[in-house]
């Protein structure tokens, strides 16, 4: 695949086929999703974005902390001049190569700053590059005497005070971040690339059979009115599905969803699969998204709760059905035994229900075929597992350990289980028990640690306990006021 400011449309056949043409970083991503996406990465570390496909066309932009000392360095000509040449170096200067790959280039400022250009490929091709920064390096004690030397009537105290607003990282930190980054844009490339494929590639099929019958209708269209009024609709349809074809990630998943179920007619088995791999990934892909989104919101301290007196029960039952389709498919038994007797409680409905259904789900996920999940709910007094954290912390330690009533929540299965010196970190963000490039189950590592956040909002506790090979238990305590 290569990059080309001017792809052909997805009607000319006659340009080789889909396999030969060329698209850019712009037809692949769907734009407003995408720019949540990298916002949220920018919102979450303070420091700006920029992404250009391979013709220089921009696609997000993105600035943080560093405006205001952009822009007074923009009042002089020598450092606006020095500016505009940075700039077009980020943009537009090539990327080195190692065995033949671009790989990233660290660019240092006039101004001591530092960014870092990611080349974005897709098997080979580059097809955009990713900006990220400015940003102060840990090392750097504060701005560099050429500054002056460039521009002597800056105001040292002014400039000083503008650049406290830019973030200083370290090096090492900002490197796990951007490949936290890649791995994002990559799994949006290589999903979207191969949507699109598929779908151009079922567009282009049906539009040559389209032009065969056309054919067919010009030789017969005295004998035939009624096949041209047929002919006709076939246009409309066509016409509609090219345009619904661009409609973003939901649309990609609904119509994957339709074509299964053949409202669009009957499919062979080989079909069947690559339209089941296209819903599967754009799930995927959809719930990866929702999760950064989420977890962006509770890190920036903008998570909101709705709070309402509701029924548990009702929820945690209403929480099973998001999950009945999975169990069936792997023949897993899932037993509910709720205690009737649970009281009404006050918190958010809403994120009380996600809570449940990101827990069921990883049950479901980590158990095998013919396994079993209990979902448990009870009214329950006892102590919490951990100290909470107190304004005293040794006053805490001494009358911490008071019972308290709680809902409890269990999530127990027969999944692989969790080792033991790994149990605790499982509600970190974006860790995985087996982070190696072959592992078999997949997802952000996010959905736990949005779990545990949701559960502490709600002044509660969740633990885990886990034996490896006999499956693990997940308890949520949310304390009755």
């Amino acid at each position: 695949m290569t990059a080309d400011a001017h792809a052909p449309s997805p009607g000319d056949t006659e340009s080789g086929g889909v396999l030969a043409r060329r698209v850019t970083l712009s037809d692949l991503l769907e734009g407003d999703s995408f720019k949540e996406v990298m916002s949220a990465f920018a919102d979450l570390y303070r420091v700006g974005v920029k992404v250009f496909d391979a013709t220089g066309h921009k696609l997000v932009d993105i600035r943080v902390g560093n405006s205001q000392f952009c822009g007074y360095l923009w009042e002089f000509g020598p450092t606006r001049q020095a500016c505009t040449k940075l700039v077009t170096g980020l943009k537009n200067d090539p990327f080195e190569l190692q065995d033949g790959v671009e790989v990233p280039r660290v660019v240092d400022c006039f101004t001591g700053l530092r960014y870092v250009v990611l080349p974005l490929q897709y098997e080979g091709d580059l097809i955009g590059r990713l900006i990220f920064g400015p940003y102060m390096p840990q090392s750097l004690p504060g701005l560099p005497e050429r500054l002056y030397q460039i521009e002597p009537k800056l105001d040292r105290r002014r400039a000083d005070s503008l650049v406290e607003q830019v973030r200083r990282a370290p090096d090492d930190l900002v490197a796990k971040l951007l490949t936290n980054v890649q791995k994002i844009v990559d799994v949006l490339v290589f999903t979207s690339y191969r949507s699109m494929l598929t779908s151009q590639m079922h567009i282009e099929a049906v539009t040559a059979s389209y032009h065969e019958l056309e054919d067919k209708n010009r030789t017969l269209k005295e004998q035939n009115e009624r096949l041209q009024e047929l002919d006709k609709l076939k246009s409309n349809f066509l016409a509609t599905v090219s345009h619904e074809l661009r409609t973003p990630l939901t649309s990609v998943i609904g119509y994957s969803e339709m074509l299964i179920e053949g409202m669009a007619g009957s499919l062979n088995d080989e079909q069947r699969d690559y339209v089941k791999t296209i819903m599967d990934k754009g799930e995927t892909l959809l719930n990866m998204i929702s999760q950064i989104l989420d977890l962006s919101r509770i890190e920036s301290g903008n998570l909101r709760m709705d709070m309402s007196d509701f029924n548990v029960k009702d929820v945690l039952k209403h929480a099973t059905t998001s999950v009945i389709p999975q169990c069936q498919k792997k023949s897993i038994t899932l037993d509910v035994d709720i205690d009737g007797s649970l009281p009404f409680y006050r918190g958010d409905k809403d994120k009380i229900g996600q809570i449940v259904v990101n827990l069921l789900g990883n049950s479901v996920k980590f158990t095998p075929q013919g396994g079993k999940i209990v979902l448990r709910g009870k009214l329950w007094t006892g102590p919490r597992r951990h100290k909470k954290k107190t304004a005293d912390d040794g006053a805490g330690m001494l009358f911490d350990l008071a019972d308290e009533t709680f809902v409890r929540i269990d999530v127990q299965d027969s999944g692989v289980g969790i080792p033991q010196e790994k149990i605790d970190r499982v509600f970190e963000r974006f860790y995985q028990v087996d982070n190696t490039s072959t592992r078999e189950y997949g997802g952000t590592g996010l959905g736990l640690s949005i779990v545990k956040s949701f559960v502490e909002a709600h002044k509660g506790e969740i633990f885990a306990e886990s034996e490896v090979g006999k499956g693990s238990t997940f308890t949520v305590l949310l304390p009755v006021s």
